[in-house]
């Protein structure tokens, strides 16, 4: 073997290996490092105000921003998660009643109203195509998914020192971030095997999907889900802050969304004899909360990510599917990378004289 080439292919492996390594070591930080990295990314233009006005005082600056990210997003993010596990932890009580039969409105009841077995009549064919029973499956379904809410939230409480600890360490990063970022993407970049104008496009295009996913499809889905959780409230529905949330993590899914949640709480309402009650909550549920998706989230993302809207939605759901709440952010960036990279190899084949990466 070619000496040379025996050198290349060692020194590939070596660096694939210590790469393998430091992911294994940092896997248990991931969601620190990605959310640290994130708020850093986005609200870097705002220190770097803060630095001029400070005068070039970093560590002053820096303590100023750490403050005001601990007051805007880590305090009302704690007491969120504490009342999601209280609201998660009395709905899955009354699921649990609600199967039994104890409650007053039992499942089959509600199926046999009016209002809803012609609709059961119009279906029956195909749930006898399946022998599908209802009863026996969409309550343990909602349980299930109550259950795992309510295991995740209640863990956090729980092992409170452990989150407590991933907190700290976030805040930590994101200090350093602010402190020693610039001087460390700059070295990062020297180290990097790349063209000048593919690394600008990468770090624009970064900045870009980040600005598009924290505030169009974050923003987006916690409006929604604050005014349906709102409409929950005004109708007299149980746990609004609970059903609010599963409306913002259903908001991101295509055509069906915030639907999955307030129609079936609007025919619950309607099978209860709530008439004025059901028929507002539809219309809440179809002008307002899947209403307003299409005015917010266009404003943010289609101006900021230069993306289509279908790429930041499977970006969205796989990466949380693959990377758990971390993946809201890591999975639109990861394939917004993939698109600049395929479109330098594009440009390279189509320009071979033009240098691109």
């Amino acid at each position: 073997m070619d000496r040379t080439l025996y050198i290349t292919l060692m020194s590939y492996t070596i660096t694939l290996l210590f790469l393998y390594l430091l992911f294994t070591v940092l896997a248990p930080f991931l969601a620190v490092l990605v959310w640290a990295g994130a708020i850093g990314i986005i609200t870097y233009p705002l220190y770097r105000m803060v630095l001029e006005r400070c005068r070039g005082g970093q560590i002053r600056a820096t303590i100023i921003m750490m403050t005001a990210v601990v007051l805007s997003v880590v305090v009302p993010l704690v007491g969120l998660l504490f009342s999601l596990s209280r609201e998660a932890a009395s709905a899955y009580h009354y699921l649990e009643s609600l199967s039994s039969g104890t409650t007053p409105m039992a499942l089959d009841e509600i199926l046999r109203h009016p209002l809803v077995a012609p609709w059961m009549e119009r279906i029956s064919p195909l749930i006898g195509t399946f022998n599908l029973d209802l009863e026996a499956v969409i309550l343990p379904a909602m349980k299930k998914g109550l259950a795992a809410m309510l295991d995740y939230s209640t863990d956090i409480v729980k092992n409170f020192f452990g989150f407590l600890f991933k907190l700290v360490l976030m805040l930590i990063t994101l200090f350093f971030i602010y402190k020693d970022g610039a001087s460390f993407l700059n070295k990062f970049w020297q180290a990097v095997a790349i063209g000048e104008t593919l690394r600008a496009t990468i770090a624009t295009t970064v900045t870009r999907v980040l600005g598009a996913v924290m505030y169009g499809v974050i923003l987006t889905c916690l409006v929604q889900g604050t005014l349906g959780g709102l409409g929950f409230w005004v109708a007299g529905l149980p746990s609004p802050f609970l059903f609010g949330t599963l409306m913002a993590i259903c908001a991101p899914i295509p055509f069906v969304g915030t639907a999955l949640v307030w129609l079936p709480g609007a025919i619950y309402l309607l099978a209860q004899g709530h008439l004025l009650a059901g028929v507002a909550l539809i219309i809440w549920g179809v002008l307002v909360v899947s209403g307003i998706d299409n005015i917010i989230r266009p404003l943010f993302i289609s101006g900021k990510a230069k993306l289509p809207i279908l790429v930041i939605v499977f970006g969205v759901l796989g990466g949380f599917l693959a990377f758990g709440l971390a993946g809201l952010v890591v999975g639109p960036v990861v394939l917004a990378i993939v698109m600049v990279f395929f479109e330098a190899y594009r440009e390279s084949a189509a320009e071979p004289d033009k240098i691109i990466l």
